[in-house]
């Protein structure tokens, strides 16, 4: 119990620190947090920099949390409202009896690479070297985990070593340029990019056609209970960024709103993840529930005790579906 007291301390030292207080408004307060950095997070930045989140009554307030797991611990305690988050830390989190649920899913085409360092060149030149994850069960320990099976490559007889390097995607880049480790996932045209100065593709998710979740928007169902006018709002926003990114009139300022948030210099750069953010998004991001199983199937490899979890406990669709009944969903995509 003192455990568990200190850590949600910690928890709420960490969100005060980050996210400081907030200024007085009509509008509702809420704390939102994310530890994913990659381009799967477009739509929230276009969200944040064109004000939706205010458009739609949230003064809210954000925060990137270090790591999945303790956005979910966040969540429980009530820290937070809502989270995106790897989906299999949403399946996890439902193994231990934690009132987690998916109400949304941004994407579900695997554009991912396997990249390694430059001296490995074909996969049996994986054996014994060390491919970095962000955590046990996290999307980049699985989509790394689908591309060995593409390769035809177990990584218990290869002695493949899981590492896990805490945080963002932006820590593991860094890991395989300094040689930290010898390979990693990466999203995109972040994974052609690192491709092109060297770091040799491996495997290709989005050309072997793989489909799982990957950035899910969670919250818990007390909160959903109690605040669903927040959690309304929250999807309101997102799925208006979303039609704000895919439109072709706003592809030069989505363009600098990606290259700004992924460090990228290089215009062409920029440009080819904001093609693969537009190709890759979920207009209308419902938790697809056999992806979901397969997602489920997959992480019992990783983690047993998910075994139980029951796939449609953890997703709520209620609130989009209600969004596009309405005719709200429509209407973001018209043209102006």
């Amino acid at each position: 119990m003192r455990a568990k007291r200190r850590h949600k301390l910690l928890i709420g030292l960490l969100l005060v620190a980050l996210l400081g207080p907030a200024s007085s408004g009509a509008q509702i307060k809420s704390n939102f947090a994310s530890s994913i950095t990659s381009e799967s997070m477009s739509a929230m930045w276009v969200a944040r920099e064109r004000g939706l989140f205010k458009k739609h009554g949230l003064e809210m307030q954000y925060v990137v949390i270090p790591r999945s797991p303790l956005a979910v611990a966040a969540l429980i305690a009530g820290e937070i409202d809502a989270a995106i988050i790897g989906p299999g830390h949403l399946i996890s989190a439902g193994s231990t009896g934690a009132d987690l649920i998916g109400v949304a899913n941004f994407f579900q085409k695997l554009d991912y690479r396997l990249n390694a360092r430059p001296e490995i060149k074909k996969p049996e030149d994986l054996r014994g070297k060390r491919v970095a994850i962000s955590g046990p069960g996290s999307t980049s320990h699985l989509v790394s985990m689908l591309a060995l099976q593409g390769l035809n490559v177990d990584p218990i007889q290869a002695k493949i070593i899981l590492l896990t390097i805490p945080g963002t995607e932006m820590n593991r880049r860094l890991a395989l340029e300094t040689g930290g480790v010898d390979a990693t996932a990466l999203r995109g045209a972040i994974g052609d990019l690192y491709g092109a100065k060297g770091f040799n593709v491996l495997y290709n998710l989005k050309a072997a056609g793989v489909t799982l979740p990957q950035t899910v928007l969670a919250t818990t169902r007390r909160t959903a209970a109690t605040k669903p006018q927040v959690i309304d709002a929250y999807l309101r926003t997102m799925i208006e960024a979303i039609a704000v990114t895919v439109d072709p009139a706003n592809k030069d300022s989505v363009m600098r709103t990606i290259a700004s948030n992924l460090r990228l210099s290089n215009p062409a750069d920029a440009e080819d993840a904001y093609h693969t953010v537009v190709g890759a998004v979920e207009r209308v991001p419902y938790l697809n529930l056999e992806n979901m199983k397969r997602l489920h199937r997959l992480l019992i490899q990783v983690n047993p005790k998910v075994a139980d979890v029951k796939v449609e406990s953890v997703i709520d669709n209620s609130f989009i579906s209600k969004l596009e009944s309405s005719g709200y969903v429509q209407s973001v995509y018209k043209k102006k």
